[in-house]
């Protein structure tokens, strides 16, 4: 982003164009990620996307009232995702395959057994403390950005994505020794 978050805040709440393609080069990448994450489909995760810049676009004054922008708009897109995931547990779709969710989680990796790893220590976790750390490690976010997503306290999130880390630590130990 060329500008200061709070300055992009105030281009987005005067609804300049140009603010929400900054906006939206900043973060859709690990957005986008950690929403296939969520939501178990690629597709669904493109439509929710879509749809958070929308309501951010629609919403825009609000945007003069928040600290982060990239924020914001996790926090936009995580609740369409939780109404989206709301309507699908009605439905019962499918989950991501295996390999679907190896290829999401690091594209650039040579180890299966390290990727394996890593979705059997995150199935392990309950479900908040794993989104912390889908949005600590996955999505790149700060403390604070997550704070601001979850609405919960940043000092609490640190400790809960920490807590969650050292709960994995004996598993780990376990696994590698194995």
């Amino acid at each position: 982003m060329t500008d200061t978050e709070p300055q992009l805040a105030k281009r987005l709440a005067r609804g300049e164009e140009s603010a929400f393609v900054e906006l939206y080069d900043a973060c859709a990448d690990r957005l986008l990620r950690y929403l296939t994450l969520r939501l178990a489909s690629s597709d669904q995760a493109a439509d929710v996307l879509q749809t958070a810049m929308m309501r951010a676009v629609k919403s825009r004054r609000r945007f003069a009232k928040v600290d982060s922008p990239v924020a914001y708009l996790f926090r936009i897109a995580c609740n369409e995702a939780a109404r989206l995931a709301k309507r699908k547990a009605r439905r019962s779709e499918q989950t991501l395959t295996a390999e679907q969710q190896r290829e999401l989680i690091d594209e650039s990796s040579d180890s299966c057994d390290d990727i394996e790893m890593a979705l059997a220590a995150l199935a392990r976790l309950n479900a908040e403390d794993r989104e912390l750390v889908q949005l600590k490690i996955y999505a790149g976010l700060t403390f604070r950005e997550i704070a601001e997503v979850t609405g919960r306290p940043q000092a609490t999130v640190a400790t809960r994505y920490r807590r969650a880390l050292n709960s994995l630590r004996p598993w780990f130990v376990k696994q590698l020794q194995d």
